[in-house]
């Protein structure tokens, strides 16, 4: 199917059916996305554990990446449905702020891509080594959010409150969710400090309360915070968080 879709369809007009996993920082992308855009999704969770992803049902019918996340969206005046296998692509067409892609592309590639929990997996088993896994993610959170930082600082939003200007856009979708993964390696936001301050501004709103990866209805009962928002502020200024969950 073609990754296109017209999102400015309701509820009333389609159904937006989501295949997520609690830990994916690319599906939290797509869950702040739509809660900003309005749109009600319809979840199916995947239980990585069990390899729910990998089953032939999900590779063959939905996506054959066997990843996360899969949006299908279907009309529902029985028009075809449209499937969309990738976070950018569904952000690309929930998104009217494409100047903002520079920004986006130093997560979403320069940062999350060799940080991505397939990736640090298997350096970590190479060797059986959680520093390998340590030495891979490290210099690729500091060298993408270093970038980050000075693309802010050229573009003066040092000086406003989100990533480019004062209204959200898809870097700020982008960012939120590759920071919470920084913190999960005991990394804090001290050398970038717009970086820090544009993450906790948006730590604050609702879309992103929502999305974060221990407020969703698969988490475990021993990763949930009471409050998310309070919980991830505390940690960029501890940095405290356990690597291994």
């Amino acid at each position: 199917m073609a990754a296109t879709a017209d999102f400015t369809q309701n509820d009333t007009e389609a159904a937006f059916h989501f295949y997520s996993y609690y830990r994916s920082s690319c599906c939290q992308r797509i869950i702040i996305a739509a809660h900003l855009k309005g749109i009600d999704l319809e979840y199916s969770y995947l239980n990585f554990s069990v390899k729910e992803h990998r089953t032939d049902g999900y590779k063959n019918d939905l996506n054959p990446s066997t990843s996360v996340p899969t949006l299908v969206i279907t009309p529902r005046n029985g028009g075809e449905k449209t499937i969309i296998r990738q976070s950018m692509a569904t952000l690309d067409a929930m998104s009217d702020r494409v100047y903002v892609r520079d920004l986006t592309n130093i997560i979403t590639i320069d940062t999350q891509l060799p940080t991505n929990f397939r990736i640090v997996q298997r350096v970590r088993a190479l060797r059986e080594s959680l520093d390998d896994q340590v030495a891979l993610a490290h210099p690729s959170f500091i060298d993408g959010f270093e970038a980050f930082e000075d693309l802010l600082v050229k573009q003066g939003s040092e000086r406003e409150s989100y990533s480019f200007g004062n209204s959200i856009s898809m870097a700020d979708v982008v960012l939120v969710p590759t920071v919470d993964q920084l913190v999960v390696y005991r990394l804090d936001l001290d050398f970038v400090p717009n970086v820090k301050r544009v993450c906790l501004a948006l730590k604050e709103l609702d879309a992103f309360k929502a999305a974060h990866w221990r407020n969703q209805g698969d988490t475990p009962e021993r990763f949930r915070a009471n409050d998310c928002t309070s919980y991830m502020t505390s940690k960029l200024r501890s940095q405290s968080a356990n690597l291994h969950e």
